[in-house]
């Protein structure tokens, strides 16, 4: 992948997700607070099962592309 590749929201949610529960598996963290983060950007029915933590994706990438490229 380059840097002028894009991919969908749906698609950067889920690499979030899985990028965290490679961190946590490679660093051996056992935070449960980590835990619960990463159980709640799980996928149920096609939709996170904490439908909060969406909502929260959206607006965290809304303030990213406010900001603009780094």
């Amino acid at each position: 992948m380059n840097a002028t590749e894009t991919v969908t929201l749906v698609e950067a949610y889920d690499a979030m997700r899985v990028f965290l529960e490679e961190v946590r598996q490679r660093e051996g963290w056992t935070s449960a607070e980590l835990e619960r983060l990463i159980g709640a950007l799980k996928w149920a029915d096609g939709t996170p099962v904490d439908p909060a933590a969406w909502q929260d994706w959206l607006q965290a990438v809304e303030v990213a592309k406010s900001r603009g490229a780094p």
